[in-house]
């Protein structure tokens, strides 16, 4: 079967659509720049590395975080973004955490701890260039409400 040229560009038009469209994958080894980053009420950390393993639904993710005068302090996540909810534990509690994808290169997860009194909500975006992560925070808790933007640089 032969395409005309019109429904030939139709194809590679689609085809390209769909391609734009996949989401972007968040792989790879991500340092946090403490000093681009906007810290509004909320604790300023030292550093925190972080390491991210992104198959397209499924998500896996460990790292270290550290705060002046404390220890180390790791983390660790495996879920999905299918917004199903995944147990989690945060400094401020056990919870259920759900992940959301909103487009091709940002993703939503809302965090509530198991008595309710705390609720994170992150919106997170990979640059077009695949270089930094943006992560939009906001903690509603019994204390009031931190909001808060942390940029992670890939290396």
């Amino acid at each position: 079967m032969r395409l005309s040229v019109p429904a030939s560009a139709a194809c590679l038009a689609l085809l390209c659509g769909l391609a734009a469209a996949q989401p972007a994958s968040m792989s790879g080894s991500w340092h946090l720049n403490v000093e681009k980053s906007k810290w509004g009420s909320a604790n300023k950390p030292h550093s925190v590395v972080l390491t991210i393993e992104h198959n397209e639904p499924d998500l896996h993710y460990h790292g270290m975080v550290t705060y002046a005068n404390e220890d180390e302090r790791p983390f660790s996540f495996s879920g999905a973004f299918d917004g199903k909810p995944y147990p989690m534990s945060r400094s401020f509690g056990e919870g259920l955490i759900t992940l959301a994808r909103l487009d091709s290169h940002t993703v939503e997860s809302v965090f509530r701890t198991n008595d309710g009194a705390y609720t994170e909500t992150a919106r997170t975006t990979l640059s077009r260039d695949g270089r930094t992560l943006t992560r939009q925070l906001r903690v509603t808790s019994p204390e009031g409400v931190k909001k808060w933007t942390e940029l992670y640089e890939r290396r």
